[in-house]
């Protein structure tokens, strides 16, 4: 019998077996490690545009309130506008008084620029409603959808506000930024 009648591999078929194996691992690896952080990735995104569609909701449905006053005591609406806060007041169950307690009627917004926080002070203190947040920024158009931009916004200026527009923009960790943007029109004012 001699070598030309065995059935086992020679090296050289056996080492490239391994390197094809090898190739293929590798390719296996690098898509499973990219499938991987793109779905990090989305987790992210989709998380920060959760809270700041969340955050959004609750402050268009107060904004939108703004100034609602069925006793005729002659309640404000917004009571201090700047780009990056605004407090607005409403009585929302009509009682002529202003309540703190939840649902709050005099409710300040503003951006904690310290801690990267969008926060919602209902007169009770301080609640952080989205964190990881590089910018809010609030705008700010009359009845005839021109901008009113001197900040803070003085009282006459703020008797022209008809709608408000919200910019929220939070950073991701990996890098890249997620805006959320709505506009809100005054129902009362």
């Amino acid at each position: 019998m001699g070598l030309e009648n065995s059935k086992g591999l020679t090296l050289v078929e056996f080492m490239v077996s391994v390197l094809i194996l090898g190739l293929v691992l590798a390719v296996l690896f690098s898509v499973f490690t990219t499938t991987n952080r793109m779905y990090w990735r989305t987790s992210e995104r989709s998380y920060l545009q959760m809270n700041s569609r969340a955050a959004i909701e609750v402050m268009a449905q107060e904004i939108r309130s703004a100034g609602c006053d069925p006793s005729g005591v002659g309640l404000g609406g917004i009571l201090m506008a700047d780009s990056d806060s605004i407090r607005i007041q409403a009585d929302l169950n009509g009682d002529g008084a202003i309540q703190t307690n939840e649902p709050s009627e005099d409710v300040l917004y503003f951006f904690d620029s310290a801690n990267q926080t969008l926060v919602r002070d209902p007169g009770t203190g301080p609640q952080i409603i989205v964190d990881n947040v590089t910018n809010v920024t609030f705008s700010y158009f009359d009845w005839a959808n021109n901008s009113i931009s001197m900040f803070p916004l003085p009282a006459d200026s703020i008797a022209q506000v008809r709608s408000i527009g919200v910019v929220i923009t939070t950073e991701m960790q990996r890098g890249g930024q997620v805006n959320y943007a709505t506009r809100v029109g005054l129902r009362n004012l």
